[in-house]
């Protein structure tokens, strides 16, 4: 055999076991829907294409005839030999094998598929802090398994490992003298993709100084003028009482008065003008009348006309 002929079989040897040998894995979601395709080969119609589990087959295809050795509502396969398998369950989890021989009945491909299930990824989440001249940047995501995690800065990949904490999140951490700077942070595997962007803007230390202080301040104004209304309210809380309490004395002092005023003198000194009119003594001749029986009256003289005459 010469040269050539020995380079040409070790090409045809080495294109076989590349085609026939080799294994890929394909990915789904449970109760999700997969895709297998036939890897790096384009289907002719008068090729005939099987595929199998474990060594079962499920589907067959030639000349546009599909033949189900299946479900049908499960497994469904496309004209270019695609196998798409619905409604995932644990069971589907295994290898698959796709086998494609042309017309004359010669094998072309033979490819072994092994799928497996991933869950859909979680969404990642940007965490800073802002310090003198500087910021610290964190990206994390509450994922099990684990995934592809990248953290950019300015649309640029920084080169950075993920590692998982005490409480099973994932995380990226970023240290920068910069204080403003676009950040995305981004998490698939090879069933779902999840990015989340912030553009943060860390202030300088007058700035953080400045704010501060204008947040104090507002503080203790908010606290003065609180305590400023409380006092004016107690105080005139105190007068509405003052006022209430003097009230009902004044009414009370207003009653006793009209009463002293409309009730009569008191009977202690009713006897004491008794006495005083008791001593006046009636004249003596009063007395004896009253003290003897009536006597009667004498008559008076009636003077002589003569004694008229006589008077000068």
């Amino acid at each position: 055999m010469d040269f050539r002929g020995i380079f040409l079989a070790k090409c045809l040897v080495v294109l076989f076991s590349c085609v026939k040998g080799s294994a890929n894995e394909a990915y789904g979601v449970l109760g999700g829907s997969v895709f297998l395709n036939v890897p790096d080969f384009k289907v002719e119609k008068q090729h005939e294409i099987t595929w199998l589990k474990n060594a079962s087959v499920l589907m067959k295809i030639k000349n546009s005839t599909v033949k189900y050795y299946g479900n049908k509502e499960k497994y469904k396969m496309s004209l270019n030999g695609t196998l798409r398998i619905d409604h995932l369950v644990e069971e589907d989890r295994g290898s698959y094998t796709v086998t494609v021989y042309n017309d004359k009945g010669q094998l072309q491909v033979e490819k072994n598929l092994n799928l497996s299930f991933q869950e859909n990824v979680s969404k990642p989440e940007i965490k800073w802090i802002c310090s003198e001249n500087s910021m610290k940047v964190t990206c994390e995501v509450n994922q099990r398994n684990e995934a592809l995690f990248h953290l950019f800065r300015n649309n640029k990949t920084l080169n950075l490992k993920p590692h998982i904490d005490a409480n099973g999140i994932w995380k990226i951490e970023y240290n920068s003298k910069s204080s403003t700077a676009k950040f995305q942070c981004e998490v698939k595997n090879h069933v779902s993709k999840k990015t989340a962007d912030q553009e943060i803007k860390c202030s300088g230390m007058l700035d953080i100084v400045l704010i501060g202080s204008i947040a104090g301040g507002a503080v203790v104004f908010v606290i003065f003028l609180a305590l400023l209304i409380y006092c004016i309210r107690k105080k005139r809380a105190e007068r509405y009482e003052e006022q209430d309490e003097e009230t009902p004395m004044k009414i009370r002092q207003a009653g006793d008065e009209s009463k002293y005023r409309e009730l009569p003198l008191p009977p202690v000194h009713a006897p004491q003008k008794q006495p005083r009119q008791q001593q006046r003594l009636p004249p003596q001749s009063q007395t004896q009348y009253q003290a003897g029986p009536p006597r009667p009256r004498p008559r008076t003289q009636q003077k002589s006309p003569s004694h008229m005459k006589e008077r000068p």
